[in-house]
């Protein structure tokens, strides 16, 4: 998934397991890469959530499982 912002904002990403869409807020002021494990809110598996900024202030989100 792909977004262009500059600020902070409530991402959505797709749990890995059971494909439940989840929003977490995260702080886009933050250059380069954050790396975190969020909880689905249905069947409460982590996901691992990789979000990249580039130098064009393009933001790449993407989810995996934690058993990866």
């Amino acid at each position: 998934m792909l977004k262009t912002q500059t600020t902070d904002e409530d991402i959505v990403w797709a749990c890995q397991y059971c494909g439940v869409l989840n929003t977490v807020w995260i702080d886009l002021t933050i250059g380069g890469k954050q790396d975190f494990i969020e909880d689905c809110r249905i069947c409460c598996r982590p996901n691992r959530i990789i979000i990249t900024n580039d130098e064009d202030n393009k933001v790449f989100i993407e989810a995996r499982p934690c058993d990866e």
